[in-house]
Order: C-alpha cells, then sequence, then structure tokens
C-alpha cells in the first residue's frame, strides 16, 4: 500500500474526531446551553447566557450545523467500516470457493477405481 501524505491523512482523520464521543458530548452541551438556555433566557433573564459567552462558544447556527456534522460523519464512517469487512469477508469466502471447486475438478478428473485423496 502507498504512503499517504500527512496532510492527506489529517483530513481523513476528521470524520472519525468529529464523531468520536467527546465531540459529540460537546455539540450537545454547547447546543443546550447556547439554544436551550437562549431560548429560555429570552423569558428568564438570568438564564441567558452572557454576550461573553455567546462569542466565545459560537453562535446557534454554528453548533447545531457542527452537531449535525459530527452526526454525518459518524454515520458514513460507521458504513464505510461496515462496507470494508463486509468486502474483506467476500474476498476471503470467494478464495474458499475457489479453492474448494478446484479440489472438487482435481477429484472429478481421478479415475474412477481409485479412491480420491483429499490432501492434494
Amino acid at each position: 500500500m502507498e504512503e499517504q501524505p500527512k496532510g492527506l491523512k489529517f483530513l481523513q482523520g476528521i470524520p472519525g474526531v468529529l464523531a468520536s464521543n467527546v465531540s459529540i458530548f460537546i455539540f450537545i452541551f454547547l447546543f443546550v446551553y447556547l439554544v436551550i438556555f437562549g431560548v429560555l433566557g429570552l423569558f428568564v433573564d438570568w438564564l441567558a447566557p452572557s454576550e461573553g459567552a455567546q462569542l466565545v462558544l459560537g453562535n446557534y447556527t454554528n453548533v447545531t450545523s457542527a452537531l449535525g456534522a459530527a452526526i454525518a460523519a459518524g454515520a458514513s464512517t460507521q458504513r464505510l467500516s461496515e462496507t470494508r469487512k463486509l468486502h474483506h469477508s467476500h474476498e476471503e469466502l470467494r478464495g474458499l470457493v475457489e479453492g474448494l471447486h478446484r479440489k472438487v475438478d482435481k477429484m472429478s478428473h481421478d479415475k474412477p477405481g481409485e479412491a480420491p485423496d483429499c490432501n492434494k
């Protein structure tokens, strides 16, 4: 297998990082703090996030889109992993079936009076 440049490896690792449990927890925390407390803060002033907190932690749209991206990245990473495992299993099975066919062909070419040698 050919070595990939470090930048490409880094970019390919991003979906896994976004889909990690830590990232999901952070995005959910930010969503709850900024969106839920932001909406509640419209009615109860002391629940509203401060303007400084909103500036530092991001705005509502960025948090919700990051959460959506993390979930989508996790789903696609999981599907890709499952597909690779399936292809690997399929290749192993195909190799075993081809070996079985070769053994059956050898047995069918043996002389009728002889006992077949399955260890060939």
